[in-house]
Order: structure tokens, then C-alpha cells, then sequence
């Protein structure tokens, strides 16, 4: 393939080509159009995404997901490298490099301060060496075989103030994260696309389970579970209720879902972890793994 490269702003027409790359790269029901559309244009913090072309043929795509995070105390903006992906033909010309450059530009354009990601075995070099990402974890996942708990649990339809104030009083537990609040906990859950439970506990702690499938089989996970103490032990019971019909529920360790409680209902660390890492924009990024408190529900690719 010959022709000048050029970067361009993602508008409607590069949807389907969009859409068909990603197809080819994790199979064509892994994204539908639904589901990215609602990633892309309902985020209430807003969303990137840029297209490579050469000779008028989209050859690379890519995306960053905006959020709201708490960092060192403080609210400020990030964003999530996601849905990126680089036609076979067009490999090795440094389309995912230029990409996301492009977007840590704009990024520092719109004061984020940060570009956080979990990196895949194809874009982990790429992240840490070109890039100049840092490494901040890799965080391993724990799983619950077969679950059978019987335990009952309140499922809210959407998320309201309750959660907020729940969300609140944790906050100062869980360091660095993304706030988790309605608004955010709304469009990522209750308006998904996609197959997601809802529980709630007495207090107003919460907490999301979530589906999907890998090598034939039904997975469930938590998504999130923001809690106290005394309610935490009741929303795994629920959790693993919702998961019932699953192989397994798989979970994060963080704050409110500690090594010792995941322990105690039966779950086991597992060879899989979370590739976490990311880049300062503002400032230099904080890279020590207890400074960040991440979920299955930051991620875009289960």
C-alpha cells in the first residue's frame, strides 16, 4: 500500500470502517454499532477519536474514553486509551504511535491530566517505550469457581443521591480513581447496551455485576463495589447470587474489596492480571500501585 498518511477528527462517515476494523481484530460481534455508540457519544465527560487514511481508506482507528477522577484528593479530568486497532496491511508505519499522540495533545488542550490505559501484549511496548507510559500495576484477578450463593439483595433501577453519599464516604479510601457517581454509575450501567446487575445495601454501598464470555464459557464480574465494611460482605453474597448460571465470577481487589474478604468467600488470585498504566499531562503521574484504586468497570474490553 502506497499513498500519504494522514490523521483525521472521527466523524460519521468513518463509522462503519470504524467498526469493521475492530470487527476483524477481536471478532465481529466483539463491539456492536449500539454499544459504540453509546460509549463514544453518551459519555457525559465526553469522548476522542481520531482515524488514519491513506488513499481515502481508513487504515487506524483509535479512541480515548474522558472521565472524571479524583487525584490526590482533587477532582480533575483523564482520559482511557480504548478501542484502538490497526488494519494488517498498515503495520509497522507507526499509525498507533501517531494516534495516540494526537489525543494526549488534545488531552493537554482540555487540561486532562492524565492518560491512563490497560494495555494489551500488542500495545504494552508501544505504551512504555515510544509512548513514554509507565508501568503502575499489574494488577491480578481473583475468581469465585462456580458460584452458588443464595444470598438475597436490593437491585435499584438507577443510581440516585443514596449512591452519591455512599460513593462519598469511601472516596478518601480509594485514592486515585474514577468518580463514581450517578451520573457516571447511570450511563455506564442503567443505559449500556449491555447485560449489567445492579445491588445496593442498606447503607447505600453498591455494587455492579457484569457478563461476558471467554473460550465458550459464561463469565460473571464485579464491575464495582464501592462499600463499607458492614456492607460489603452482603453485596458478594449478592453477587454471587446474580452470577448464578456463570462459571465463575471474577473480581478486582481494592479498598472496599480487600484480599482478605475476597478470601473468606472463596475466591482465588488467578494467572490473569490487569495491565495498568498511564502518562502525566498536567504533571508527573503518580505511578505507585497503592496510589490507584481500579475495577473491572474501567475497563472497555470484558
Amino acid at each position: 500500500m502506497s499513498g500519504e498518511l494522514t490523521l483525521e477528527p472521527f466523524d460519521s462517515s468513518h463509522r462503519d470502517a470504524y467498526l469493521a476494523l475492530l470487527g476483524k481484530a477481536w471478532g465481529g460481534d466483539a463491539l456492536g454499532g449500539e454499544t459504540f455508540d453509546w460509549w463514544f457519544d453518551r459519555n457525559p465527560a465526553g469522548s476522542l477519536r481520531s482515524v488514519a487514511m491513506r488513499e481515502d481508506e481508513v487504515v487506524g482507528v483509535a479512541g480515548h474514553s474522558r472521565c472524571r477522577l479524583m487525584i490526590d484528593g482533587r477532582e480533575s479530568v483523564g482520559q482511557f486509551s480504548v478501542h484502538a486497532v490497526t488494519a494488517p496491511e498498515a503495520r509497522g508505519l507507526g499509525i498507533f504511535r501517531a494516534l495516540e499522540l494526537r489525543h494526549e495533545e488534545q488531552g493537554r488542550e482540555a487540561d486532562s491530566a492524565c492518560v491512563l490505559a490497560f494495555a494489551s501484549a500488542p500495545t504494552r511496548p508501544l505504551f512504555l517505550e515510544p509512548l513514554g507510559w509507565t508501568q503502575i500495576d499489574r494488577r491480578r484477578v481473583w475468581a469465585r469457581p462456580l458460584p452458588i450463593g443464595r444470598g438475597r439483595f436490593s437491585a435499584p433501577e438507577r443510581f440516585d443521591l443514596r449512591h452519591d453519599e455512599a460513593h462519598s464516604g469511601q472516596a478518601h479510601h480509594l485514592h486515585n480513581h474514577v468518580v463514581r457517581d450517578s451520573r457516571y454509575l447511570n450511563w455506564r450501567y442503567v443505559e449500556s447496551p449491555r447485560e449489567y446487575r445492579l445491588l445496593e445495601a442498606d447503607r447505600g454501598g453498591f455494587a455492579v455485576v457484569g457478563f461476558t464470555r471467554k473460550h465458550g464459557l459464561r463469565l460473571a464480574l464485579v464491575m464495582e463495589l464501592v462499600a463499607g465494611p458492614e456492607d460489603t460482605g452482603a453485596l458478594l453474597r449478592g453477587a454471587l447470587a446474580a452470577a448464578r448460571g456463570s462459571a465463575a465470577l471474577l473480581a478486582v481487589p481494592s479498598p472496599s474489596l480487600t484480599r482478605a474478604r475476597l478470601l473468606r468467600h472463596g475466591f482465588l488470585p488467578t494467572t490473569y492480571r490487569l495491565d495498568f498504566m498511564g502518562k502525566g499531562l498536567a504533571k508527573p503521574l503518580d505511578a505507585r500501585s497503592e496510589a490507584w484504586t481500579v475495577s473491572f468497570g474501567d475497563t472497555d474490553f470484558f
